[in-house]
């Protein structure tokens, strides 16, 4: 029974182990722009609750504590990201858990990235919301 308990364990770790892997490469600037062009929703997106991974750029500092929602953890930290060679917001990143919140809350202005995230639901925002974000 133990053995049978160790196995589903170590297939379940593999597997998400496996989703990180294959994570869709994606443009961010291309993806906002696809962005704009659904009426600035996420919903139409082909990407839309799937793990995407990319490369980003800090845009200011890091927002600690910031309220998610009654439903949520409150008193992670925001990381508001773009692009290399411009100032503009287009997502903003959430940690996956306290060790990735620690390494975005060092991140500073300017600093180039490349995380994995989930592409949250978005509906009238300028920027797309990117959640359980982790770095690899």
């Amino acid at each position: 029974m133990q053995r049978l308990i160790l196995t589903i364990l170590l297939l379940a770790t593999n597997t998400s182990f496996a989703g990180e892997a294959a994570s869709r490469e994606i443009n961010l600037g291309k993806l906002h722009q696809r962005y704009v062009k659904a009426g600035y929703s996420t919903m139409d997106l082909p990407e839309f609750n799937k793990r995407v991974a990319f490369s980003g750029v800090v845009i200011g500092s890091p927002t600690n504590s910031f309220k998610r929602g009654s439903d949520s953890a409150n008193g992670g930290v925001l990381l508001k990201v773009g692009v290399a060679g411009s100032e503009n917001e287009l997502a903003r990143m959430v940690a996956r858990d306290a060790a990735t919140a620690e390494k975005m809350a060092a991140l500073t202005s300017g600093t180039a990235f490349k995380a994995t995230c989930t592409v949250a639901f978005a509906s009238g925002t300028g920027y797309i919301p990117l959640q359980d974000c982790v770095f690899p």
